[in-house]
């Protein structure tokens, strides 16, 4: 039997420009989502349409005592912003401008129905071997401090020194034969949740500059859906105020 020298049609391929057609403007699409992201990243970042504060840390855990004598920590004071400010009773004419800064910005809180309800008041001694409990309730009384708002914390000379020294960066001498040191005399703006937001200097602390931050920390706080997202971005592209 003679073989057949026919031969059997073979699939015709389809050209590979054809095969890939469908790529190119998927391409197309997917390059020009990210030319716009990209222009939309490189305007939020130059333009900084919203501005937050900087989480600059979260507080370490502490424990310390009030005037009371009661303990009082990070954990009591969650849930209500905190002006902290680091002193002690023997400061005397030294600490004159720290409290009348502190009394002005107080009573301007209190008289804007804030005080004690969302923001309070924490003040750590530098000096606690002198400052105890009893010291510090009588220094409250003499400034006319409502323990309800404000809290003079005390504790061991190390757990200071660990907490102010240490963690948050507050310099101090040992107090000399007169009982005075050198410190620095800083206030920070803690939030609800223990993260710590702002830093003032003594002549940064008035009610104009607080009255900002704490405007841009309820901005912040009342976000929901996508301006949570923008909230986010900014800090991510450190959107800060000057």
């Amino acid at each position: 039997m003679k073989s057949s020298n026919l031969t059997q049609p073979q699939p015709q391929r389809m050209p590979a420009a054809l095969r890939m057609g469908w790529l190119q403007p998927l391409l197309v699409s997917v390059g020009g989502l990210m030319g716009v992201m990209l222009a939309l990243t490189l305007w939020f970042a130059l333009v900084q349409p919203v501005k937050v504060l900087p989480r600059l840390r979260t507080m370490p855990d502490y424990l310390l005592t009030n005037q009371d004598g009661r303990p009082m920590g990070d954990a009591e004071l969650r849930g209500r912003m905190v002006l902290m400010s680091f002193s002690y009773t023997r400061c005397g004419d030294g600490c004159a401008e720290l409290n009348r800064r502190l009394q002005d910005v107080r009573a301007a809180l209190a008289e804007s129905g804030v005080l004690g309800a969302r923001i309070t008041f924490a003040t750590i001694s530098l000096d606690p071997s002198h400052d105890t409990p009893e010291v510090l309730r009588g220094y409250a009384a003499q400034m006319g401090a409502d323990p309800a708002s404000w809290s003079f914390l005390t504790g061991a000379p190390e757990e200071i020194k660990g907490l102010a020294g240490g963690e948050l960066g507050i310099y101090y001498e040992k107090p000399d034969a007169s009982g005075r040191m050198a410190h620095d005399q800083r206030v920070l703006l803690i939030d609800e949740r223990g993260i710590l937001r702002a830093r003032y200097e003594l002549g940064s602390l008035t009610m104009s500059r607080l009255s900002r931050d704490l405007g841009l920390l309820n901005q912040e706080r009342s976000s929901t859906g996508v301006m949570r997202q923008v909230y986010e971005f900014s800090h991510l592209f450190l959107c800060y105020p000057d």
